[in-house]
Formats: structure tokens, C-alpha cells, sequence
């Protein structure tokens, strides 16, 4: 069952995992708390439980700091009834501090993905520890990856989130956008926008589509995408070979 879209029954992750920071995508009350729905710094994305005052603070699409306390809220296995007195123990959304917008550091021209040797590279939203990120951490942090080979200014690469949605993107790169088209192959896929608006693929915000079509149940062709790296990190190639066409 579920109440305004959302599940009845969340499962708290633990404290460490609770985004502390991130963008704040939509607010919704609830039977039982306010519903936090934020995409943290590595392109996550979490439903969180807060008071319902965070609810009637204008913070869709901003970036906050977050802070939780542990609270009661009204048992999942109250299923909605308001005279239902059980109760749960979680970590409730307390505070939501919204965050000034970061400053754009201009990259060297040495890093930009434009003026890479051609080759094969992967990008990261994280932030790597280390020279090399496993398939573990990876998994661990989630947020998306590009891995691509480039040729000249010609960009061909998966995008996509860790253990999600991917999506074959190829185009012509300058600073660290890409500009082309895009594939996805998948069951179920269906088109994001057909028309001349650009919308995002996911919650990350670096991939926008267009111009979408239906080429068959398993297949959607975009005649339009860009793709911003900014924001990602180089990190190692990897195991995976990136596709020579989409």
C-alpha cells in the first residue's frame, strides 16, 4: 500500500547513511511525518522522514544541510488510521538549512574532457579515496558514471547510475559538455520527452534528453542530449569496455 505515491513502510538506513547534504527534489505530508525526497552530493537519492514543519518551508530545489533527531512517528502497521496511538521510534529531518549555491571554479584547460589524449576514461560523481575505486565502493556510494572512449572531439559512452538506469550517450565534446544523441535499450524503456524541451534523465541533473522516439519496446532513440561532466571525477578506466557506436 502506499499513501500520496510514497510507501507506507520506509526503511530507515542508518545514521551514517542519511544524506547530510543535497537537493531537496520534493516535499510531501504524509499520514505519518513529512517526506523528505533529496538526492545527496554523489546523485543518490533517499526518502526521508522529517516534522511536518519542514514541509511548509519553501526548499524544493535548493541545497540544505541537513539535521536528524530521533522521534516518534505513527506505526507503519497503523496503515493510516488516525486513531491508531502505536508508535516508532526513527530519525526525523529536524532542521533544513538552505545552502548558498557553490562557487564555479574554472577548470585548467588540461582537464577538461576536451583536451584528453583519445583513449578510453570513466567519470564519477563521487569523490575517489584513493587512485583506484572499486566495483565495492562504487556500490557503496552510488551517483553515476561515464565511461566513454574518445576519439578526436567524438564522445561514445554509457552514462548511467550505479546499479540503475544506463543510457548510451554520442556526441561532440567541448570544455566538458557533450552534445548529440542518445540510446537506451532496456525493457519497459519508455520516452522522457518527445518534444523540443529538454528534461533530465534521473535526478542527477548532468544528462538532459529531447526529441525522444519509441524504436521499439526495448529501444528509445533521443535526437537530442547534452551531457555536463562538470562536477565529476576522473577516476580508473575500469573493466568495462566502452561502446564504439550507440
Amino acid at each position: 500500500m502506499s499513501v500520496l505515491g510514497l510507501p507506507l513502510l520506509l526503511v530507515q538506513p542508518s545514521v551514517a547513511q542519511q544524506p547530510t547534504t543535497g537537493i531537496i527534489r520534493s516535499l510531501t505530508v504524509g499520514d505519518r511525518a513529512c517526506y523528505v525526497e533529496v538526492v545527496n552530493d554523489q546523485g543518490g537519492q533517499f526518502t526521508e522522514f522529517a516534522n511536518f514543519e519542514i514541509c511548509e518551508q519553501n526548499l524544493v530545489g535548493q541545497r540544505v544541510q541537513l539535521t536528524y533527531e530521533s522521534g516518534n512517528i505513527q506505526a507503519a502497521s497503523c496503515q493510516g488510521n488516525p486513531d491508531c496511538a502505536d508508535t516508532e521510534t526513527v530519525m526525523l529531518i529536524t532542521q533544513a538549512q538552505a545552502l548558498p549555491a557553490p562557487t564555479a571554479t574554472p577548470q585548467p584547460a588540461s582537464s577538461r574532457v576536451q583536451n584528453l589524449p583519445d583513449g578510453n576514461y570513466r567519470y564519477w560523481s563521487g569523490t575517489p579515496s584513493g587512485g583506484v575505486v572499486s566495483d565495492d565502493a562504487l556500490m557503496a556510494n552510488g551517483g553515476v558514471t561515464f565511461t566513454f572512449t574518445k576519439q578526436g572531439n567524438t564522445i561514445t559512452g554509457i552514462f548511467g547510475y550505479v546499479d540503475g538506469e544506463a543510457i548510451c550517450v554520442q556526441g561532440q565534446v567541448s570544455g566538458n559538455t557533450v552534445a548529440g544523441m542518445a540510446v537506451q535499450t532496456l525493457q519497459g524503456a519508455s520516452v522522457i520527452s518527445a518534444g523540443e524541451t529538454f528534461q533530465n534523465f534521473g535526478p542527477s541533473g548532468y544528462l538532459q534528453l529531447r526529441r525522444g522516439r519509441q524504436a521499439s519496446p526495448t529501444v528509445v532513440r533521443y535526437g537530442s542530449a547534452l551531457l555536463n561532466l562538470n562536477g565529476l571525477n576522473r577516476i580508473n578506466a575500469g573493466s568495462r569496455v566502452p561502446p564504439r557506436g550507440c
